[in-house]
């Protein structure tokens, strides 16, 4: 997946090779079909930003799928609440 970084998914701090091995190697991925976009989807993907920790990130990611447009990764942060409960109610 070709892909650039928007300003809003470096706000939290977290390098980008963390954010590219996260999406990678995720335990957790789904459409977020409740977030309305006028073209493509938001992709939800949830994992650790490297394989010698527990702890995990979120990461919405704007795909264009069969278009040819280049992802546009949104946002990245520590695992928050929200996206925490999320995954247990879809699993």
């Amino acid at each position: 997946m070709a892909s650039k970084f928007l300003d809003s998914s470096e706000k939290h701090g977290i390098p980008r090779q963390d954010i590219v091995y996260a999406i990678l190697h995720a335990n957790y991925v789904r459409v977020l079909e409740h977030e309305r976009v006028n073209k493509g989807r938001i992709k939800l993907y949830i994992g650790h930003p490297h394989g010698q920790t527990d702890r995990e990130i979120e990461i919405l990611v704007h795909e264009f799928p069969e278009s040819g447009e280049e992802a546009l990764i949104l946002h990245v942060d520590n695992l928050a609440t929200k996206f925490t409960r999320f995954r247990e109610e879809n699993p």
